[in-house]
């Protein structure tokens, strides 16, 4: 089972966008919890009611929380066993007891707050108002916390929890991560390839409740459909010819966690179906098994393509885009952020000359121009790749603009898109094109024939390709040839 988040929350004191603070109350007497959950509705909440701790900790896997208020002695499982569960389950929810047995200087007391509990509510209550404003002062605080935390990552990296920029249009993108990272809802990324759409993904689970849970990446469109329906949901020993053995699957890896299903739009529409189930039900079933296994994930998809468009082609589930689309996110292309170019351009700088042990502090005027002015097709991943090969291949203390690509200094891209590699035809890109890979043959199919056209002497084929013995010896080296 897996909690259930209904909205976005901005988690804001007593407060949120689309939905009342969730509070669980938990009490076997069964006029203290009707009191309690009339008392919390007036002031606005949203209240669950629990008799028992068994019944209260089955809610916790399954509901989003803000807050869990227990009574101490239950039958079952009692009020600190319950506590423990809920620092496993849902450790951002504020937790609070409440008993006519503790005080506020027992050593009971002293061991709940080190297992967490955040205030101990003595029963009778002599003030009603006092704990309803108790609790609301409670979120107040874990909002602000969580505001402090964010506020550190972005000011440290002048970007979001890994993710750099400062354009308007990231500031946007960071304000959407930040408020759902909190729901339990499916999400849709989308962008073109190279946009940083994993990076997201791992932002939205490192600020979620599942944060110390595993994050799983698989790529749906690198693995045919038996394939892949085995790496998401296991098999069984026999389910087909070569399994010997049991196998886990990655939705059991990811158990607790998230699981990040990128190139969502290559699915076939078998494994469609399947997904789709694994949504419905948040159960799924082993290849070759009958036993169902709960699903207690979270599932955040990506696409570089246009669900809408292959959903009026048919060729995605409209349902399947509708359960996946709970809340889309959107990230805009390298071309659309030119306030983040230089800088993230420093940052992946500093990272490579760290690795490579050089001192190299930032790009000459000219250099930095370039950068800026170049469209970006492959976007980042594009950039990182153009700065990993500068800092391997620069002399000076600047990166100098002789350095880039020559097509990066011309100011616009020079290799094929979609076309066959080398054959100097711009075409559109098709379904599964990959513009990284797509590059990096087409740069080795030029080292290649150089070579062959030297006679395998490097210095030859360097210059056939106009680069420096240096550079040419770089780019060998990384292809593998001889």
């Amino acid at each position: 089972m897996t909690r259930q988040g209904s909205g976005i929350r901005d988690q804001g004191p007593g407060k949120t966008t689309a939905e009342k603070p969730r509070i669980l109350i938990v009490d076997d007497e069964q006029s203290m919890r009707e009191w309690m959950r009339l008392l919390f509705q007036r002031d606005g909440f949203d209240v669950l009611t629990a008799a028992d701790g068994v019944t209260a900790r089955d809610l916790v896997t399954r509901e989003y929380l803000d807050v869990v208020l227990t009574d101490i002695r239950m039958p079952r499982l009692d009020g600190v066993q319950l506590l423990k569960a809920v620092r496993d389950l849902s450790p951002d929810a504020v937790v609070v007891m409440m008993t006519a047995h503790w005080t506020q200087d027992s050593a009971e007391w002293a061991e709940a707050r080190e297992l967490g509990a955040e205030a101990l509510f003595e029963k009778p209550f002599r003030d009603v108002n006092l704990v309803t404003m108790q609790v609301r002062q409670l979120l107040e605080s874990r909002r602000l916390r969580h505001e402090n935390a964010v506020l550190r990552q972005t000011t440290a990296a002048q970007g979001f929890a890994g993710i750099i920029g400062r354009s308007p249009v990231m500031l946007e993108v960071f304000r959407l991560v930040e408020t759902v990272c909190r729901t339990n809802s499916t999400v849709l990324i989308s962008g073109e390839s190279g946009t940083g759409k994993e990076l997201v993904a791992r932002a939205m689970h490192t600020l979620s409740f599942r944060r110390g849970q595993p994050f799983v990446a698989v790529n749906c469109g690198a693995m045919p459909e038996a394939l892949l329906e085995s790496e998401l949901f296991g098999h069984v020993r026999g389910a087909f010819t070569g399994a010997d053995k049991e196998k886990k699957g990655l939705f059991e890896a990811a158990d607790g966690g998230t699981i990040f299903l990128d190139e969502i739009g290559e699915m076939t529409p078998a494994m469609q179906v399947k997904l789709l189930r694994v949504l419905q039900q948040r159960t799924y079933r082993r290849v070759g098994g009958t036993d169902e296994s709960p699903a207690n994930i979270r599932i955040i998809a990506a696409t570089n393509r246009a669900l809408p468009k292959l959903v009026a082609e048919g060729k995605f589930r409209e349902d399947l885009f509708y359960r996946l689309n709970v809340i889309p996110v959107t990230l805009p292309p390298l071309r659309e952020r030119a306030d983040d170019i230089l800088l993230i351009a420093q940052h992946v700088l500093a990272k490579y000359a760290r690795e490579m042990g050089r001192t190299l502090d930032g790009f000459s005027p000219e250099a930095a121009g370039a950068l800026r002015a170049y469209p970006w097709p492959g976007n980042v991943r594009e950039l990182e790749n153009v700065i990993e090969r500068a800092v391997a291949l620069e002399s000076e203390p600047r990166v100098q603009l002789g350095t880039l690509p020559e097509n990066l200094r011309s100011g616009r891209p020079s290799t094929p898109v979609g076309g066959g590699a080398g054959n100097g035809e711009v075409g559109e890109a098709g379904p599964g094109f990959n513009l990284e890979r797509h590059l990096r043959d087409i740069e080795r199919s030029h080292l290649e024939r150089s070579l062959e056209r030297s006679g395998g002497v490097q210095t030859r084929a360097a210059d056939v390709l106009g680069l420096s013995f240096r550079q040419f010896r770089y780019l060998a080296k990384k292809y593998g040839l001889k």
